[in-house]
């Protein structure tokens, strides 16, 4: 991060990021002050949004006051997936109140930023700027407004609240996931599983996932099978996934065969009907069934 001062190209380049890493702590409060400057002068770098955030991790008290009022007063700041990630550590871990509440400030107007957006997406009809909102809004581990999506019009935006619920495995997620998996869409029904299988499948979603395996699109119910070969609940998974090793789709057996591979050598319930498999009609499933008991 190098720049140069109100002189002009003229003058020597200031070296930032050598200042940043000064071991003397009145050195860095200056370096992050001046990098305040240059932002006010619209002659900061992109990344000074990033800098600030991980400044408050700085071991001296004045350098991370210095970064917390960067970051409140500054206006417009661009924070990247880095930047976001400084300030989910600083609220949930920094040792100064100060700066935990000035990374949850900051943090709680990055959310109302992406909830404005997704308003204006959704008086628009502009599912693509919706989209991007709910993607934001995962960056910045927004779990109950990501929730508040589940309902959108618009398929692709529903896919994108079910990956993102996936990807943020919180509790309280599990609600808004239940409905998705019961939505009228294949697409977002098979996103949804995707997100429940990244959950290991949860009491909650467990008796829609199971559902889903008779549902009229084979797509729908070889993901199905595929996601409880992730449950961490055999009693929940194995009897359904046997049922499917009868479907009528090749494609569903065989995804019920290598989800079922998991229990094959400690269940004889499951040895048994891979066993039987062995006869079935598709050699692809029987090579897939040869694969889970070699």
């Amino acid at each position: 991060m190098t720049t140069t001062d109100r002189g002009g190209p003229a003058d020597p380049p200031i070296d930032l990021d050598g200042l940043l890493r000064d071991p003397e702590p009145e050195v860095r409060a200056a370096a992050l002050q001046t990098l305040a400057d240059l932002v006010r002068d619209d002659r900061g770098p992109l990344s000074a949004g990033d800098t600030f955030a991980w400044a408050l991790a700085d071991a001296d008290p004045g350098v991370r006051r210095v970064a917390a009022a960067a970051l409140r007063d500054l206006p417009e700041l661009y924070l990247g997936d880095e930047g976001v990630e400084a300030l989910l550590l600083a609220r949930s871990g920094g040792a100064d109140p100060h700066v935990r509440q000035a990374a949850a400030d900051v943090l709680a107007a990055l959310v109302r930023t992406a909830g404005e957006l997704y308003a204006q997406g959704l008086q628009d009809g502009e599912p693509h700027l919706r989209v991007q909102a709910v993607v934001g809004l995962v960056a910045l581990h927004a779990a109950a407004e990501v929730a508040d999506a589940a309902d959108d019009p618009a398929r692709e935006v529903r896919v994108a609240v079910a990956e993102g619920l996936g990807r943020l495995a919180r509790p309280s997620g599990l609600p808004a996931l239940e409905h998705l998996l019961a939505d009228h869409d294949p697409v977002v029904r098979m996103a949804a599983l995707d997100a429940a299988a990244a959950l290991g499948v949860p009491e909650p979603l467990a008796g829609r996932v199971v559902t889903a395996l008779t549902h009229p699109s084979w797509q729908v119910r070889r993901r199905a099978a595929l996601a409880l070969g992730a449950a961490d609940d055999a009693e929940t998974a194995v009897p359904p996934l046997l049922r499917a090793l009868r479907d009528r789709i090749v494609d569903v057996r065989r995804a019920a065969v290598q989800s079922l591979e998991r229990w094959a050598s400690h269940r004889p319930d499951v040895l048994t009907a891979l066993t039987e498999a062995l006869a079935d009609p598709d050699p692809g499933v029987r090579t897939q069934v040869r694969w889970a008991l070699a």
